[in-house]
């Protein structure tokens, strides 16, 4: 099978867009901006995604973006990522995608900010089974962290635009060898141990991912 994104540069650039005018309009002293309701995204247009329905789609894994940020301590960063997350997943499964990879939690250790944002990160996930009710999700995650320093940031990364009032003093995270299987198991026990739910495993040299059951 075939791995293939779900939604495309453009779609990206849009979202950026969008989160980079809200943030202008809340950082702008206006007392009448200051506290904006996240916006809503626009549906998907043809230059958002290389999906459509077709006979052959069922065969592909979907993918969804790795540049957003689930369990950001940021409310409107977080919420984007949701609308984002919630939007690829149904549009693939309206194509006849019946497999979908999402990007693992940026969080491993156990302090009270990571505590926190996997909890928001399997809220997400809880909620994108709820919307493909056939769809079966692989989390893509290591099998063991290791915090790399000198490791580059994706660029359009949405993480970077976190808002300093948000940002946590607390954020060396410690390499331990159970890190992955507390966050896994985090986000198992929050969806229920939903059968439709699995992780992959991320090789560290190459881009590989293995299903493995969610017992």
């Amino acid at each position: 099978m075939l791995t293939s994104p779900i939604t495309t540069p453009h779609f990206h650039s849009r979202v950026l867009s969008l989160l980079s005018n809200q943030l202008e309009l809340s950082q702008s002293g206006d007392s009448s901006t200051k506290d904006l309701p996240p916006p809503i995204l626009p549906p998907f247009n043809s230059a958002d995604t290389p999906l459509s329905p077709g006979e052959t789609v069922s065969q592909l894994v979907g993918y969804c973006s790795s540049w957003i940020d689930l369990g950001s301590p940021d409310p409107l960063i977080s919420n984007i990522s949701r609308q984002v997350l919630t939007m690829e997943v149904a549009f693939a499964s309206f194509c006849g995608v019946t497999n979908i990879i999402i990007p693992g939690p940026r969080q491993y250790n156990s302090s009270a900010a990571t505590t926190d944002g996997l909890a928001r990160y399997a809220r997400a996930i809880q909620e994108t089974l709820g919307v493909a009710n056939y769809v079966h999700v692989a989390i893509h995650m290591p099998m063991y962290y290791q915090n790399d320093s000198h490791a580059v940031s994706l660029l359009g990364d949405m993480k970077p635009f976190t808002r300093a009032q948000y940002l946590s003093e607390d954020s060396d995270e410690d390499e331990e060898l159970f890190n992955s299987w507390d966050a896994w198991n985090v986000i198992r026990s929050v969806c229920k141990y939903n059968s439709r739910l699995s992780v992959g495993k991320k090789s560290i040299k190459q881009f590989n991912t293995s299903i493995f059951s969610p017992s």
